[in-house]
């Protein structure tokens, strides 16, 4: 049952994964001001969600944060282009042909 419902399953992520980044605005934009500021130093510490170390940037009035800001954006949309991919190929390979 799980093989031929893969291709459903896939899409289902795909969809889910672009939903998830693209509502991070709107939860900034009620409220969501928990955030965390130290740089983290190893991949286990504490950090803050990418989407809302953008809007910090976006937001600070210095002039070297406009590159920081347009970077993390890029990386934000390569993620999710890779993720896509990813998904896409995944799906593309476990379709059953009739």
């Amino acid at each position: 049952m799980l093989p031929l419902a893969m291709p459903g399953i896939l899409t289902g992520t795909i969809i889910g994964l672009a939903q998830a980044l693209g509502e991070t605005a709107p939860l900034l934009l009620i409220g969501m001001n928990a955030f965390i500021t130290a740089i983290p130093h190893s991949p286990f510490d504490a950090a803050t969600a990418l989407p809302t170390q953008i809007y910090i940037w976006a937001d600070s009035p210095e002039r070297g944060f406009t590159s920081r800001t347009s970077a993390a954006i890029l990386v934000l949309l390569g993620f999710l282009v890779a993720m896509n991919a990813i998904a896409i190929w995944l799906r593309q390979r476990s379709e059953r042909r009739w």
